[in-house]
């Protein structure tokens, strides 16, 4: 396997091409470019004048991405930005309304499988962390920084690590500053023993990412932006790899596919809420056995799409 080949393996591809686009001449943006699987997945299957975006926050995908451009008569337009303001990005473009709208949270497999950025446990590497590597703090920079108590709330709500406050005792009173992924591994070594489960230390990672990167921050700023931006039938699919992400999703969903929420003993409605998504997918849809197997990051994939309806859309 190449490397161009290794770092476009989709997730759920042929899901979120299927469910996602209803109009092969319409406007798509991939809010989570990564490495370009999906954006490439989706640019195949669409139609001269039609139009594709590809959001990242990260430099280095861009210039991946801007590398292995397809031939295609679809226009094609690349994007630095959080996923959060993709609305800025539209609005550079004098775009008001899209068609489908992909979000794939968590890190990419370009960004993994790229030793300095940090992300992964498995390799020796300064304990970066960042979606942009010239923004923000560091995953070692936020815990030299934070006391105890904030990092045991990190690592139970983002890790749900058991007794996170032994853990982040532990990390705080190590005998050396914590700088690579290398530190932090043998720190959780010293406290736990040699034979500490490898899914352990893979959500503490993990907890650290969401926070230096406010992912669950970025969902809900995302989440209260979308909907809008959608044309009447267009579709909004998110993929999340953590129970807190995929529990913001389908709340947001549910809520925005109620009608009247004034109290049960009202004689009539007052709130005048209009229903403005509906769920395409009533339960999340899972990686089956066999991508699972060629995938294994497709694990604890979950996707869920809905589309916005014709109330107040273009």
């Amino acid at each position: 396997m190449n490397t161009f080949e290794f770092y476009h393996e989709p997730v759920l591809r042929d899901a979120v091409t299927g469910l996602l686009i209803t109009d092969r001449h319409g406007i798509y943006v991939d809010c989570t470019l990564g490495g370009g699987g999906h954006f490439r997945a989706l640019s195949e299957h669409l139609l001269p004048g039609s139009i594709i975006i590809g959001i990242d926050r990260d430099p280095d995908a861009l210039a991946f991405n801007r590398k292995f451009e397809v031939s295609s008569n679809t226009r094609q337009i690349f994007a630095q930005s959080r996923f959060s303001q993709f609305d800025e990005v539209l609005n550079k473009y004098n775009i008001t309304g899209v068609t489908g709208i992909l979000l794939d949270l968590g890190v990419s497999s370009f960004q993994i499988d790229r030793e300095e950025r940090g992300f992964s446990y498995m390799r020796e590497s300064n304990l970066d962390m960042r979606m942009n590597p010239a923004e923000g703090i560091t995953a070692s920079e936020l815990i030299a920084d934070i006391d105890e108590d904030g990092l045991a709330e990190i690592l139970s709500k983002y890790g749900e690590i058991q007794n996170s406050s032994r853990m982040a005792a532990a990390i705080k009173k190590y005998e050396k500053p914590i700088h690579t992924s290398t530190d932090l591994r043998n720190c959780l070594y010293a406290e736990y023993g040699p034979n500490l489960q490898i899914k352990v230390i893979s959500r503490v990672f993990q907890a650290l990412r969401i926070a230096v990167n406010d992912e669950l921050g970025e969902l809900e700023t995302f989440l209260s932006k979308v909907t809008p931006y959608l044309v009447s039938g267009g579709r909004v699919a998110v993929i999340s790899y953590h129970s807190l992400e995929d529990r913001m999703v389908k709340e947001f969903f549910k809520e925005q596919e109620k009608s009247c929420t004034c109290p049960g003993d009202a004689l009539y409605c007052t709130c005048k809420k209009q229903v403005l998504l509906k769920r395409v997918t009533k339960k999340a849809l899972k990686a089956d056995v066999s991508e699972i197997k060629q995938n294994p990051r497709a694990r604890s994939a979950r996707l869920r799409v809905a589309q916005r309806t014709g109330v107040g859309g273009e």
